[in-house]
C-alpha cells in the first residue's frame, strides 16, 4: 500500500514538473502579430517574459497617398489579456507611428491569438485581425 501511495506522489510531482516545463512553452519569447487594410498597415508586438510587466508595441503606417489628410487619430488593441490604446495622436512625415505600452498584465499570449486593432481617424474607422506572422 505505501508503494502505491509513493508511486501516486512520485507521478503527480512529475506531471507539475512536465506541466511547467512544457505547458508554459514559448512564453521567453516576442510574438509579433501583422494585419493590414486599404488604409493601414499595423505590426503588434508583445513580449511574453513570463512575468506580470510585460511591454507590448505597435508600429502603425499609414498606406494612403496623403499622409496629411489623416490628422489626429486613436486607436485601440483588444487581446484576451487586456485592451490598451492611445487617443489624440498624428503620424509623423513618413505616415509611421510607433508606441509601447509597459503593463502589469497576467497570462501570456500565443501563436494562435488574433489581437483586434481598431483605429479611427476623420469619421472613419477600421477594424483589422492581426495574425502571427
Amino acid at each position: 500500500m505505501k508503494k502505491i501511495i509513493v508511486g501516486i506522489i512520485i507521478v503527480g510531482i512529475l506531471g507539475i514538473g512536465v506541466y511547467f516545463l512544457f505547458g508554459q512553452s514559448g512564453s521567453d519569447e516576442n510574438l509579433t502579430y501583422k494585419g493590414e487594410s486599404d488604409n493601414w498597415k499595423v505590426e503588434y508586438t508583445f513580449n511574453n517574459a513570463g512575468k506580470e510587466d510585460v511591454q507590448s508595441s505597435i508600429d502603425l503606417k499609414y498606406q494612403g497617398s496623403d499622409v496629411s489628410s489623416v490628422g489626429e487619430f486613436q486607436f485601440a488593441v483588444q487581446t484576451k489579456l487586456n485592451k490598451w490604446g492611445q487617443s489624440i495622436i498624428e503620424l509623423d512625415e513618413n505616415g509611421l507611428y510607433t508606441s509601447s505600452n509597459p503593463a502589469i498584465i497576467k497570462g501570456v499570449l500565443t501563436e494562435k491569438d488574433k489581437p483586434v486593432f481598431t483605429i479611427s481617424w476623420n469619421d472613419n474607422e477600421e477594424e483589422i485581425i492581426l495574425e502571427r506572422k
